[in-house]
């Protein structure tokens, strides 16, 4: 007789749990925030790494250009210097 009495409210809290259960499933599916995020913070630390890679790519350049520039200068003052030698003899 005990068990008869305490059966409706085992039946209510069961039928509440599994209302709650499937409830707390929609919101987790519907409630993309966290992978958003997570997504957005992956992309993030991409684009810090790519920026560092082309920071030392433009570096690299600036030295080369600038090693270029030394070379060309150099080779001028010594056309004009070979030139105006050989035009003044």
């Amino acid at each position: 007789m005990s068990f008869l009495q305490y059966l409706p409210l085992v039946a209510s809290f069961a039928k509440n749990w599994l209302k709650n259960k499937e409830h707390d499933k929609q919101i987790r599916d519907h409630d993309q925030t966290t992978e958003k995020l997570s997504t957005i913070e992956n992309l993030i630390v991409r684009l810090e790494k790519k920026l560092k890679e082309t920071d030392s790519e433009i570096d690299d350049l600036k030295r080369q250009v600038l090693l270029s520039r030394t070379i060309n200068i150099i080779l001028f003052v010594l056309l004009i210097t070979i030139s105006l030698l050989t035009y003044l003899k």
